[in-house]
């Protein structure tokens, strides 16, 4: 029995589609007819309307003709000789006579022409009645907002790669060309460096280094730590610390002075994350994408920054910039892999591997160097170039999200996509 109710359903579903494709095929079939037997027809009323042209010229010209006959022959009778010239009488009778016939000729020659332009007229009525009103109303809206509408198709076909294009032969070469910028003084004092790095690292917490870490990763933790929820990283920035994500908190501390114990920092969610720890020694500060930072050892504080005087940090959609200083250590998370590079050499990165950087490194916008992977959108339209002497945070991955993270670019392509979807495309 269940057999045979789903071999209905199937039968009932396919029929139902069937049903549904057939309908379409003759909709579709007889919108095309009536709009082939409507343009035929008004073909034919443009070729009426050019015959009744022709045909009222033709009778106006005769009409013409007419009166100027006329008016010739009035002239001629008028001026009729006397009796006693008979030579120049019978001159004058035969040229009055050839006008009358002219007369009369032009004038069935008129008549014959009026005679065909009412015909015209009346062809032409007979026409434009069979012509269907919705048809007209629309061929006088296609006329009136023809280019308009071809405009409105060709930016929503034509804009999002006419936009591409401009930003990388425009903006992005012009970026390019400008020097690099930098966030601190280049001689600001401050120690940086790369610890160790993994899947799972293991933080030690003392009294004088607490833990501040987000909730989901933390994964163990030793007994003798004490913990409590940090409802913001620093409540001296409590609007920065919550743009950043670091808000509730876990904090780890000893609950004793001179004991302590060991935090297992990983992601329960994520088999591809990795973590860096960045051991910071009075630093001025390290530019860290917000959603990077998943724990704080230390002293360590945040800042911002704003940077609003250079080009390259307006084309890379950032100009408040997040800053973490101070003595202690910060982790940092990232696909695929964590490295730190670019301390010694000169190092250009894809924008979406970026996670950040020391403050005081020079940062620049460059073009990448191949136009159709962008245009494709295979891969992201800047890369970052640091001029070397600093160290530079990247991931070894990233996800489509992160290669889509530039706001302005985003905004502009969901304007056009909107846009787009709107009109049907």
């Amino acid at each position: 029995m269940k057999l045979l109710l789903a071999i209905l359903g199937v039968l009932a579903r396919k029929a139902v589609a069937a049903t549904l494709l057939f309908l379409a095929l003759l909709l579709a079939v007889l919108a095309w007819n009536w709009a082939r037997a409507q343009a035929r027809v008004t073909q034919r009323v443009e070729e009426a309307r050019l015959r009744v042209n022709a045909a009222r010229q033709e009778w106006r010209a005769a009409r013409t003709e007419l009166l100027d006959l006329e008016r010739r022959l009035a002239q001629l009778r008028a001026a009729e000789p006397p009796w006693y010239r008979p030579l120049q009488r019978v001159q004058w009778n035969a040229r009055v006579a050839a006008l009358e016939q002219a007369v009369q000729t032009s004038r069935a020659a008129r008549d014959q022409a009026h005679t065909a332009w009412q015909r015209a007229v009346e062809e032409l009525t007979r026409v434009e009645q069979q012509v269907d009103t919705a048809w007209t109303a629309l061929w006088a809206a296609a006329r009136r907002t023809g280019w308009q509408v071809l405009g409105i198709v060709a930016l929503v076909l034509l804009g999002p790669p006419g936009w591409r294009a401009f930003w990388y032969y425009g903006l992005a070469a012009l970026a390019t060309a400008r020097p690099p910028a930098r966030l601190l003084p280049a001689e600001t004092p401050g120690e940086l460096r790369p610890g160790p790095a993994g899947k799972v690292l293991a933080v030690v917490v003392t009294p004088e280094r607490p833990l501040r870490a987000r909730m989901d990763w933390v994964q163990q933790y030793a007994p003798g730590l004490a913990k409590r929820t940090r409802l913001l990283f620093s409540w001296h920035s409590p609007f920065t610390s919550f743009a950043a994500g670091l808000a509730e908190l876990t904090e780890l501390s000893a609950r004793t002075p001179g004991e302590g114990g060991t935090v297992g920092l990983g992601s329960g969610t994520d088999p591809n994350a990795y973590l860096l720890a960045l051991e910071l020694e009075n630093h001025p500060g390290v530019v860290l994408k917000p959603g990077a930072v998943v724990a704080v050892s230390g002293a360590v504080t945040m800042r911002p920054r704003w940077h609003v005087n250079s080009l390259h940090h307006w084309i890379a959609g950032r100009v408040r910039h997040i800053l973490f200083g101070g003595t202690g250590t910060v982790y940092v998370a990232g696909h695929g892999g964590v490295e730190a590079c670019g301390a010694r050499t000169a190092v250009v990165l894809e924008e979406a591997l970026v996670l950040g950087y020391d403050a005081r490194a020079a940062f620049a916008t460059v073009r990448t160097e191949t136009f159709w992977p962008y245009l494709r959108d295979r891969t992201s339209l800047f890369d970052y170039r640091f001029d070397g002497g600093h160290w530079v945070l990247r991931q070894t991955t990233a996800t489509a999200a992160a290669r889509h993270a530039n706001p302005f670019v985003r905004g502009v392509d969901a304007l056009l996509n909107g846009l787009g979807r709107l009109l049907g495309f």
